[in-house]
Formats: C-alpha cells, sequence, structure tokens
C-alpha cells in the first residue's frame, strides 16, 4: 500500500508540471560518438533517416501535443488515473485487448516511468475555440483506444496425463487424456477426429467409458465435477458436482439375473487432508447432485484400485498393501445399502501397477438350485517399484478358502509367482485375453511379453523411451503403449509392428502429481536429497517446417530424481496439424537399452542449451554442453574445490552447425567446433561458456557471446583440399563454418572477468549488433559494428541485476530487466519504460520466466512476464504468464493476454507476422494479427453437427422409437436427455476380408481366372449383389 501511494503522488506531482527535456550534453550522440563512420550510412540503425529529421518531428510532435492538451483538462485526468491506481483499478487506455475478457488486462503489471511523448514545461499556447479543442481530443482518445487486430489461438498439444488410454468397442478409435483435454484418434490414419474440451478452469483427472453403453464417457476433473459426455458427437450431456477431489473413476454395474442393470460410478477421492475414499455414485440425470456412499476409509493413500465383476468386486493398491472388496448380497435398493467386505495382503514390494482378470466359476452358470454361486477366479499381477513381477493365481478364493478351513484343514497358500527381468521400476502390466500371456514396461525402454506356462519372455527392445502404459485391446490383436516422451503407438500382437503413432510436445510439463512413486536410493543418491526448484530452460525456435524444440529423451512424472533433465533430441513440430514432423538426436544418446555405468550409475546425455535458425532456414546452429559426473573424479582428486576445477577443464562445449536435407527431411551434421570461446592463453581451470546466440536476418551468419566477454562471428566458406574445393554430387561446393570476426564488447574490462548471462540482438540490416553481458557488477549496452568489428559503449545504463531480453527494431532498442526500457536510438533517448510490479516476480534468468521476442518485419516485439494465477495449488501459489504485444513507437499495449500455464518459450514466427508462445503445461499457442487469422493454429470443434459414426460410414439417424430396450440402458434417467442408443447398420456395404479371401486365394498365379472375370466379382461384393 505504500509503494502504490507512492505511484499516486508520484503522478500527481508530474501531473503539476511538464516533464524537463534531459540535456543534450549528457548524452553522447550514437551517430557521431558510439559508431564512428556510421554517420554517413544511418541505417545501421533500422531506418534510412537523419537525425535532423527525427528531431524536426519530434518540434511538430510537441507543437501538436501543446495545442492538444491543456493543463487543466490534463490534470484532470492525471487525478482520476491516481484515483483508480489507488483503488486497483487500471485506465481504460493502458489496456487495448483484440478480445474483451477478463483475464485481458495490464491490472497494475507494468508502472509507467515516463509519460508518452514529448512534454513542453511551457503550458503557454494558442487559444482556440473550447467546442474545437472537445472534439479534437475527443477524436484522438477514440483513435488511440482502439483496439487493434490481434488474436490468440486455441492450445494445442499439451502433456498426456498418466492414464491408460481406451480403445473403443469395435477398435476404430483411441481416446487418449490430456490435462485439458480428451483427444479422439482414427487407430487407421492416426489423425486427431475430435476433441472433448473441458472449460478453460477445469483440469481432467480421469475417464471411463459407460458400462451400459460404450458411446457415452465419463471424466472427472481435479475439483470434483464428474461430466458425461457423447464422446462420438463430442457433446457434453450432463455433468454433477461432487464434495472432493477425485483422482480415478471406474464404471460399472450391479446386476442379478433377473434385474434390469444399473450403472454406477465408483471413484477415488479425498476430501482437503482428510483420509482416501472409495465413494460410489448413483447420478441422477435429473439433478447436479448425486447420490454418493463411502466403501471404504484409508489413512494410507489409496494410489489405485479397478472395479470388475459388475462391481461386485473392488481391488485397490496402498503401497505394498493388495486390498480386495467383495460386495455382500442385500435385499435393499438404497445405494446405502451396498457393502463390501475387504481382505488385505502384503505384497514382497511396493505395488507400483497392477492388473486383474477374472474368470466365472464352473458353476455360476449351470442354474443348479439351492447351490449359491461361487466366488469367480481372480488372478492378479503386480509390478514392484523394485523391477520385480508377482503373479496371483485365484487369489480371492483362497483368501476365502482361508476364512473358512476348518480345524483339520490346511491353511491356504497364496505365494505369488515371481518374474524378474526389469532392473528397474515396472510402470505397467497387463493381462492378455487368454490368461496366457502377460505385458509389462518400465524404464528400460523395452515391451516383455511372458508366456505364463514356460516362464519365458519376448522382448521388443529400443522404443526410444519409458514405457508408462500398456492397454490390451478388446479383441486381443494390438496393444496400445504410451510413452514418457509424451507419444503413443499401437503394436500388432502377431507381429508386434506400429500399426498407430501420435506423438505431441516432448517438452517436460509441470503436472501435479500427488500419487508419485517413492524414492528409491540408487548409486546416484543413496540417501534422497534436496532437488532443486529451478526449472529447466529447454530452448525453442520457429523453423521452415515447424516449431523446433529441444527435448530430453524421456521424462517419468510419476517417479522423483534427482538428476537434471538433459535435452539432447531435436523434434520438429507442426502447430497447424499438431503432429510431430520428425525427431531426431542431436547429441550422443543412450541408443541402447543399457542405459547405466559399469557401477550402476546413470548415463548423462549432454545438453542443447541453444538452438537458432539461420534466415533462409537452410542452417541449424547448436550448442550443447556436458560435463562428467563429479564421482568419477574422486580418485584423481582431493577436495571440492579441486573437485570442481577439474570438472571445468573437462567440461565439453561443442558449437554445431547442421543442414537441411529436402530428401530425408532432417538436419545433418555439416561442422562441430570443440570449445568455441577457447584462448590460446587458457590455463587448465578456466571455463568460456557460450551464453547467447543470434543469427543474422540478412546472410547465413551467426553469431555468439561467451563469459569472457567476447563476440564471435561465424561464417560459411568453401571447404578446400589441396587447394581445390570439395564438391559433392550434384557438383556444388560443399560448406563448412569458421570464426570470420572476434570482437572484444569491453576492452578495458579485466581479462579474467567472468560474466553470468549476456544477451545479443541484431538490428535489421544486420549492420549492427546489440550486446550486453551482466555479472554481479553494473553493465551496460555495447554496439558492435559487424562489417569494422569495432565496438563501442552506448549510452544506456549503467543498469544493475539482470537482463532477460534484448532486441532492436527500426530505430528502437528494447530491453527486458527489472524494468521494461524501450531506446529511441536516434534521439538517444528513452521513449518510455514500465517497472513491474508485485504482480510479475522477480526470477533468475537461466530459469527462463521472462521473454523477450521481436517481430522486426512487423514492427512489434511481445514480452512474458510471469504473474500469479487466478488458482492455488495444494503446493503452494500457482505460477501464470502474461503475454503483452506492443507496437515499438506505442508504450500501451495493443494485445494484452494472461495463460493459465507459466510461459516457458516466446519467439517470433518464421517468415510470417505473430508469434507463438508455449507454456509449462506443454501445449503451443499462436499470437497472429486478424488478417493472417486463416493461418492461425486450428482447433477440433467442440460440438462437431456430425457424429463421428456419421462421418465414417455409420449413420446415426436411426429411428429407435420402437425399441423397447433403448430406456434400459440407463436406469438412471439417460431417456430424460433423449440420449438413443446406435443400432449398426446391417445394410452397409461393408466386404469383409474373409469374402475378399474367398476369390483370390483359389490357387496359384497360373491357375487364376481371368482378370476381367475377379474384377467383376469384387465389383459384385462391393455394390452388394450376390452371384448367381
Amino acid at each position: 500500500m505504500a509503494k502504490r501511494k507512492l505511484e499516486v503522488d508520484r503522478l500527481l506531482h508530474d501531473g503539476g508540471r511538464e516533464t524537463k527535456k534531459p540535456k543534450q550534453s549528457k548524452v553522447p550522440s550514437i551517430i557521431d560518438g558510439i559508431l564512428p563512420g556510421l554517420k554517413e550510412n544511418p541505417t545501421t540503425l533500422g531506418k534510412q533517416e537523419s537525425a535532423e529529421a527525427e528531431l524536426e518531428r519530434d518540434k511538430k510532435a510537441r507543437e501538436r501535443a501543446k495545442k492538444l492538451a491543456q493543463r487543466q483538462r490534463r490534470q484532470e485526468r492525471i487525478k482520476a488515473e491516481a484515483t483508480r491506481l489507488e483503488n486497483g483499478q487500471v485506465h481504460d487506455h493502458h489496456i487495448r485487448p483484440a478480445q474483451k475478457s477478463k483475464s485481458q488486462g495490464v491490472k497494475g503489471g507494468f508502472k509507467q516511468l515516463r509519460n508518452e511523448g514529448p512534454q513542453d514545461q511551457d503550458t503557454k499556447g494558442q487559444a482556440r475555440d473550447e467546442q474545437t479543442r472537445n472534439s479534437e481530443d475527443k477524436n484522438a482518445i477514440q483513435k488511440r483506444d482502439t483496439p487493434l487486430a490481434w488474436s490468440i489461438s486455441e492450445a494445442v498439444g499439451g502433456r498426456m496425463l498418466d492414464l491408460d488410454p481406451l480403445f473403443s468397442p469395435n477398435e476404430d478409435y483411441l481416446l487418449i487424456a490430456y490435462e485439458a483435454s480428451v483427444n479422439v484418434y482414427s487407430t487407421t490414419t492416426s489423425l486427431l477426429v475430435r476433441q472433448l474440451r473441458l472449460s478453460h478452469s477445469e483440469r481432467l483427472s480421469a475417464f471411463a467409458f459407460a458400462s451400459t453403453d460404450q458411446s457415452y464417457l465419463y471424466i472427472a476433473t481435479q475439483s470434483g465435477i464428474i461430466q458425461l459426455w457423447d464422446w462420438l458427437e463430442g457433446r457434453m450431456l450432463h455433468f454433477w458436482f461432487s464434495q472432493s477431489r477425485i483422482y480415478g473413476l471406474a464404471t460399472s454395474t450391479l446386476a442379478d439375473e433377473d434385474e434390469d442393470s444399473e450403472q454406477l460410478v465408483y471413484t477415488l477421492d479425498r476430501s482437503g487432508m482428510g483420509p482416501w475414499r472409495i465413494s460410489a455414485h448413483r447420478l441422477n440425470h435429473r439433478a447436479k447432485n448425486s447420490e454418493v456412499v463411502t466403501l471404504r476409509k484409508s489413512k494410507e493413500s489409496i494410489t489405485s484400485f479397478k472395479v470388475v465383476e459388475h462391481g461386485k468386486v473392488i481391488i485397490a493398491t496402498s503401497g505394498s498393501i493388495l486390498t480386495l472388496g467383495v460386495a455382500e448380497r442385500s435385499e435393499g435398493t438404497s445405494l446405502n445399502d451396498l457393502t463390501y467386505t475387504w481382505r488385505d495382503i502384503e505384497c514382497p514390494e511396493w505395488i507400483s501397477c497392477f492388473d486383474v482378470r477374472m474368470v466365472d466359476a464352473e458353476n455360476s452358470k449351470s442354474g443348479k438350485s439351492g447351490k449359491p454361486p461361487q466366488l469367480p477366479r481372480t488372478d492378479i499381477v503386480t509390478g514392484g517399484l523394485k523391477g520385480s513381477l508377482h503373479v496371483y493365481d485365484d487369489l480371492l478364493r483362497q483368501l476365502v478358502r482361508k476364512e473358512n478351513m476348518s480345524s483339520k484343514g490346511s491353511a491356504a497358500d497364496w505365494t505369488p509367482r515371481k518374474l524378474h527381468w526389469h532392473r528397474n521400476t515396472v510402470l505397467s502390466v497387463k493381462w492378455s485375453r487368454d490368461g496366457n500371456y502377460i505385458v509389462s514396461g518400465g524404464l528400460e525402454t523395452v515391451l516383455l511379453i511372458w508366456q505364463l506356462e514356460t516362464g519365458s519372455h519376448t522382448t521388443l527392445p529400443h522404443l526410444g523411451s519409458s514405457l508408462d502404459g500398456i492397454v490390451v485391446s478388446p479383441s486381443g490383436s494390438s496393444y496400445a503403449v504410451r510413452l514418457a516422451d509424451n507419444s503413443a503407438m499401437i503394436l500388432s500382437t502377431a507381429e508386434l509392428k506400429p500399426t498407430f503413432s501420435v506423438a505431441g510436445i516432448q517438452l517436460p510439463a509441470d503436472t501435479n502429481i500427488d500419487l508419485q512413486l517413492p524414492y528409491l536410493p540408487g548409486v546416484d543418491a543413496p540417501v534422497q536429497k534436496h532437488v532443486s526448484s529451478r526449472r529447466r530452460h529447454f530452448p525453442v525456435v520457429s523453423g521452415p517446417v515447424g516449431v523446433l524444440c529441444a527435448v530430453p529423451t524421456a521424462t517419468a512424472p510419476r517417479i522423483p530424481s534427482i538428476l537434471p533433465q538433459h535435452a539432447s533430441y531435436l523434434q520438429t513440430f507442426d502447430i497447424a496439424s499438431a503432429h510431430q514432423i520428425s525427431r531426431q538426436a542431436l547429441t550422443r544418446t543412450k541408443a541402447t537399452d543399457l542405459n547405466i555405468g559399469p557401477e550402476s550409475n546413470t548415463i548423462q546425455e549432454p545438453n542443447i542449451i541453444l538452438i537458432h535458425v539461420s534466415y533462409d532456414g537452410q542452417w541449424l546452429a547448436t550448442v550443447d554442453e556436458w560435463m562428467p559426473p563429479k564421482r568419477d573424479l574422486a580418485i584423481v582428486t582431493y577436495g571440492d574445490e579441486q573437485a570442481t576445477k577439474q570438472l571445468r577443464a573437462r567440461k565439453e562445449i561443442y558449437m554445431k552447425f547442421w543442414l537441411w536435407n529436402n530428401d530425408t527431411k532432417l538436419w545433418g551434421l555439416v561442422s562441430r567446433i570443440d570449445d568455441p570461446h577457447a584462448h590460446d592463453t587458457d590455463v587448465a581451470d578456466e571455463e568460456y561458456r557460450i551464453l547467447d546466440l543470434a543469427s543474422d536476418p540478412t546472410s547465413n551468419s551467426f553469431a555468439t557471446i561467451g563469459s569472457d566477454g567476447f563476440v564471435r562471428i561465424w561464417a560459411t566458406a568453401a571447404r578446400e583440399r589441396h587447394g581445390s574445393s570439395i564438391k559433392n554430387k550434384q557438383g556444388q561446393n560443399l560448406m563448412g563454418w569458421h570464426c570470420r570476426s572476434v570482437i572484444s564488447t569491453d576492452p578495458e574490462a579485466s581479462s579474467k572477468q567472468i560474466y553470468t548471462g549476456a544477451k545479443l540482438a541484431y538490428s535489421t540490416d544486420g549492420s549492427c549488433l546489440a550486446a550486453a553481458c551482466f555479472s554481479r557488477v553494473p553493465w551496460t549496452v555495447h554496439f558492435i559494428d559487424v562489417q569494422r568489428s569495432t565496438a563501442r559503449a552506448g549510452p544506456y545504463g549503467p543498469f544493475e541485476g539482470p537482463l532477460y531480453g534484448l532486441g532492436m527494431i527500426d530505430r528502437y532498442l528494447v530491453m527486458v530487466s527489472e524494468q521494461l526500457l524501450v531506446w529511441n536510438l536516434v534521439t538517444q533517448r528513452l521513449a518510455y519504460g514500465f517497472a513491474l510490479s508485485s504482480q510479475h516476480p522477480q526470477s533468475n534468468p537461466e530459469d527462463g520466466l521472462n521473454h523477450l521476442a521481436v517481430d522486426a518485419q512487423g514492427g512489434t516485439f511481445a514480452v512474458a512476464l510471469p504473474t500469479r494465477a487466478d488458482s492455488q495449488t495444494a503446493k503452494g501459489v500457482k505460477l501464470g504468464s502474461e503475454i503483452m504485444v506492443f507496437e515499438a513507437a506505442n508504450p500501451r499495449p495493443v494485445f494484452v493476454q494472461k495463460l493459465p500455464h507459466l510461459a516457458t518459450a516466446l519467439n517470433t514466427m518464421y517468415n510470417r507476422p505473430g508469434y507463438f508462445v508455449v507454456d509449462s503445461a506443454a501445449e503451443i499457442r499462436t499470437l497472429t494479427p486478424r488478417q493472417f487469422r486463416v493461418e492461425a493454429l486450428p482447433s477440433p470443434p467442440a460440438t462437431p453437427s456430425r457424429g463421428l459414426q456419421e462421418i465414417y460410414g455409420n449413420p446415426t439417424n436411426v429411428d429407435d422409437s420402437g425399441d423397447e430396450e433403448a430406456p434400459k440402458r440407463f436406469a438412471t434417467g439417460l431417456s430424460a436427455l433423449s440420449i438413443q442408443p446406435r443400432i449398426p447398420d446391417q445394410e452397409s456395404n461393408v466386404v469383409p476380408q474373409e469374402r475378399l479371401a474367398e476369390l483370390f486365394d483359389l490357387g496359384p498365379a497360373y491357375a487364376m481366372p481371368p482378370v476381367t472375370n475377379l474384377f467383376e466379382s469384387v465389383a459384385h461384393l462391393f455394390a452388394g449383389k450376390r452371384e448367381t
């Protein structure tokens, strides 16, 4: 409140007089002093215009401002703005959104440092008619407040949740859960055909098919809302409120042989910090509240549960405890009469996953009267935290037999059968449909198929990432595998070949994993250590074929680890189609399933810290680093200080240049520079990192700046051998890369000065390069003449603190540090600036929370600043981001948008106006001017006009009015919603494969009938005619 009062006082104080013009003697001229020789060619500052013309335009602007801005009206305006600021409001002219939304607005995010435009201390001017003055002032304000045509697209991508995908009953579609949507993919084309998107404030936690009709889908959110969707039509039909947060969901029916089935929804939920509960819900479709009963409570966390055998059996896990519940028969019809008998057993390991297979008892269908039906055979397989599989045969009946055994009988034996191949935690395990095989997967990137009769196993290695989930199709003919690199595939069980593949953005995402697996000590860390909360920055740029992302090998959010994630792969992602184009390794990676060292330590890959694309999109420059683990030098060093020096001396820093190959659609390595910023006089313990990388907007060259404060320009040159040029098969010269020039940003600085951060920015024409190096001492911006390889310190500074972004637009220099500052390079004056308020938390530059992107062609720049989100998590305050787009000459943002997640990357689009932003949920949004909306990011409609069956050949306009069994599909009231079940089209001309085989499998080729007869036979089949 004190800071806000000071801001109010400043505004009132400045409102009484005009701001004094700074003295020209204190500000040296860039043209005359900073960059000698550029006076005759001022285009290096971004505009073909002299300083005299600029000053003349400023003079005319002051005259127009003096006529329009009278002292009395200005005083009233400032007082009104101060009042709003004191009350926590914002003046309307500070917000110019393209869409009227509550989330758009500055809301005190900036504190303006300088009023827009030059002001004159002299307030005297020519008298003007009051009516004319008011009319001009009103027109000026309306023109200024007109919102520019900018828009933001819907988010695409996202992180797949730790939930098993769902096959449709006919296996034509695969449903995959994301944080804010359920995506429906065609298993034939691997394309997205439907997206069930939740509201912006809801986050998905579980989903399951309705057990009575699988054309309906239940979705549970983290806030405790259960939604019913018709996923074939893409419509939400109803929703119910719950008083608890839901972690798991299952559907089943409670039915006897002579009774109609009743739909029940089972949830794994928790209210606040209370006990974990398994609850049953009877959902009334005429109300928003459900009838609920608690079946089991536990103080220990329940990690997973399954409901089988029409709700008669519930299996749950809690640590190493396996719990089985059997429903008791009840004469009542109320949900409160539903009770279960629970039995617990202790398993040898902490249970990380499990699956159950039910086999009906032999006499359950015998029809004998007077004898109660037996319990079904319950076979359970569990996956352990240490890599073991335990198989329990007929476990439920063995537990009941022990309870009912006589004094002469022997105790039941439920000792499990142990299968062990996995070295790490088993993340998923499933039974085959026939019960003869078990399919498992884990961190080893290997799919295992166990044959229970012989105990042998078959492996499918090198899947590229750890297996987080496995699902067996309803027919048992294929496996759906969800990988830790945010991708999924379908493998045929016969050949184990992929028939379906989909991959999202493979950047790490912040997922709230409340059921995280316990920490498992290892060689890397015998005891659990504190994991730094500093997030890794993964570089992302835009290229000619899509967005280029430096991504890690895999992420397993359920498994805690103290090792940082290293980006070693390059993923090319197409925003328009929301599909991965390619994925290739840019560094040495874990090429085999054996990813541990001789002493069982984890092998770490190099980390890509910088990537950039040339102006024509043909060249890619990357910088990667690698440091050996400290434990490898324990024998040759003593003390932490000596070990640190040795680690720095052995640190590998590589700069690589890649050329795009149109034939393979991949980047090919051309040149590798080892330790690019090394000096000839370096000592062994010195370290010179590359802090920033920039691309020349007019030629195939790159610029790097190191921790030594030197800027190096890299350019292409023809490769030669014995004085002759080396050519490729097409007769073209092979190109290589070399360092063209080396420039020191501060020749007077100490040669031992090590900078912690630096930024580079090219001018629009590529002739001027702005560089800034910062550490704990005050820093300034230096300007480099690229052609002459000379540098001079600019008049801007000194500054303190970190620098988050640097850019040049036309004649303006944009800086994002503790303030947003825009300098006019021609007049050497601060055009405008804003101080970041308390709504934007300060961060470290390595965290990648503050971002700046410059669109020099469009004359705009965008900033992304962290802000406190409206919602909070159980772990504390959730951070979001605020995106603002500015025109270089306008201090008011032309577009403001608040994102629910933290922005991790912000960059310009390649060869088109606009920006794209990547957030911590691994989602991408595009910001484009309205005139380019046709190229904006498409989003599948949430409520399509046609259903999937109608699109793909199964019409849905079947009259079900005469179907007396239709209301029995949902006894709880789905008929009130006018939901009609779908009847398959019996007249559809779908030719089965067997009919075609009858025509062609007649014998060898020489015994086949004529081609004409074969064609007529096939045509008759597809026409629906029968041969006579």
